[in-house]
């Protein structure tokens, strides 16, 4: 109990610390990759149920799965996932560039830089929360037949050309303001200490992290934004998968998104559990249902669609 005391006491103190904008940033980074763990976590098992459910002798299991998301409350749940996939991986893009080149930046610059996080956050949303509310509001609240069937193909060929564009964009951003003619630290330089298991783990979370912010604004673009997930039944994830490039696509975002989100969580772990044997514990936890959950995902990926004989 005193180590739960003790944590929960570090936590409270970590919301009311009055850090300004740094600390904003901080807070709003961590709930929202916690909130798209919990929701990746969800997701790749649903989704796998396209395979296990037929395995099983359940084949309408995906169906009950995705008439759970056509439920008002998760609709209005994934128009708030959108809004924290969008400022994780702006920030995060703002933290990759903070640590690869500390010497452009200062305070008054990390002010600067949350305000043009938050901007960019919300412009983003905006449109996706527009279609999405709409998409909401015509199947669960109006009932106005007859509604549009989306386009997959060139809501596809969208997403694809314009977020890695996009991409690009924000990161001109966020780098204006930044001194990009200031010189490195001068001094005389020091030797690199060893690598060690933190060392790789902060270099997958950097490299993650700048692949994954195409990843994963694709898929969420195609599946709940333009698709929508009205649009989505076994047919479309067959469809999907019957490219083995969509299949090795959802491989490389099993495998970075959820790993990231894993050693994310680890990172959350040492933060607030001191005590030696509980962090080893839930660290051994985490070990455990990453290797589970990953494992569930791929043999689904790679069964693919199991339709009932």
């Amino acid at each position: 109990m005193t180590a739960i005391g003790a944590t929960m006491s570090l936590f409270v103190e970590g919301l009311l610390y009055r850090g300004r904008e740094g600390h904003l940033s901080y807070i709003g980074h961590r709930l929202a990759g916690l909130g798209t763990l919990l929701f990746l976590a969800i997701h790749i098992v649903d989704t796998s149920s396209v395979y296990f459910g037929a395995l099983l002798g359940v084949p309408e299991m995906y169906s009950h799965a995705i008439d759970i998301y056509r439920s008002p409350l998760f609709m209005v749940g994934e128009i708030v996932l959108v809004a924290a996939v969008i400022y994780h991986g702006i920030n995060g893009l703002k933290i990759i560039l903070h640590d690869t080149f500390p010497h452009w930046w200062n305070k008054g610059f990390e002010r600067q830089s949350f305000w043009k996080v938050v901007a960019m956050t919300l412009l983003l949303w905006a449109p996706a929360a527009y279609l999405m509310g709409r998409s909401l509001y015509l199947h669960s609240i109006c009932r106005c037949p007859p509604v549009e069937t989306a386009d997959v193909t060139a809501s596809t060929n969208f997403a694809v050309t314009a977020i890695p564009l996009l991409f690009f964009a924000i990161l001109a951003v966020l780098i204006v303001g930044g001194k990009l003619l200031a010189p490195a630290p001068a001094g005389r330089r020091v030797a690199a200490p060893p690598k060690t298991l933190d060392t790789h783990i902060w270099q997958f979370m950097r490299w993650s992290g700048v692949l994954l912010i195409p990843l994963v604004w694709i898929h969420v673009a195609i599946q709940d934004v333009l698709v929508g997930v009205h649009a989505i039944d076994l047919d479309f994830v067959a469809l999907r998968w019957a490219t083995l490039g969509w299949r090795l696509y959802d491989i490389a975002l099993l495998g970075f998104a959820f790993g990231h989100a894993i050693l994310g969580l680890r990172n959350v772990t040492n933060d607030y559990l001191a005590n030696p044997v509980w962090n080893r514990r839930v660290k051994w936890l985490l070990i455990i249902g990453w290797l589970v959950i990953t494992a569930i995902g791929a043999v689904a990926i790679v069964g693919g669609v199991m339709r009932p004989e």
